[in-house]
């Protein structure tokens, strides 16, 4: 039988008893001891995770210098340094540029004369490809050159503003921007002709 010694203090002018127990202080102290509930694990973003496992399209792969060039007959171009994609919130953003006639002008010596610039943002899926395009369209249809481009897929569209003509559009699983520049006073028309057909040839 296990038994419990009464210890006899006295505080003041009264007497107070303490209970003191035999059973040993590991006991007593297990429930202190007991692990914390665990906390729960922390969620996984499932669209961040497939965009990271992704293979990227390169820009410049996608558009090579060979397609500016079969495009744009005559004319010398040039590749500017290039960096891989990198990852840019939900999506691998991966840009290329080619320039053409760089100091051929007396006035702007560092201007080139024609610009090809391509971005490309590859994302978690298609359908997710063509609704970022899809919003993009939405925002753009208030600009006076917006034109849609069903040839190219559904929600693509040229716009012209600051001086480039581009073209939107989207391939597998990216959006896809194409800028065509010259300074050299082409048509509109000419420009809107060869943006469409660098993004054809993708």
């Amino acid at each position: 039988m296990r038994h419990t010694h009464l210890s006899i203090v006295a505080v003041a002018s009264g007497l107070v008893l303490f209970a003191c127990s035999d059973k040993p202080a590991a006991d007593a102290s297990a429930a202190a001891d007991a692990p914390a509930s665990q906390s729960p694990a922390p969620s996984v973003d499932a669209e961040f995770e497939q965009v990271k496992a992704t293979t990227p399209l390169v820009a410049c792969e996608l558009l090579t210098l060979e397609k500016v060039a079969q495009v744009n007959p005559g004319i010398q171009f040039s590749a500017l340094p290039s960096k891989p994609p990198q990852m840019s919130g939900y999506a691998w953003d991966s840009r290329c540029e080619y320039q053409a006639g760089v100091g051929t002008m007396d006035i702007a010596k560092d201007t080139p004369t024609h610009v090809v610039q391509i971005f490309v943002n590859t994302v978690a899926s298609e359908a997710k490809a063509l609704s970022n395009l899809k919003s993009r369209a939405e925002l753009a249809v208030s600009n006076s050159t917006y034109t849609p481009r069903p040839e190219l897929g559904a929600s693509a569209y040229t716009i012209s503003e600051f001086g480039y003509v581009s073209v939107f559009f989207t391939k597998g699983q990216a959006d896809i921007q194409i800028n065509v520049s010259d300074i050299l006073k082409s048509s509109y028309e000419q420009r809107v002709e060869r943006v469409l057909a660098l993004a054809k040839g993708l």
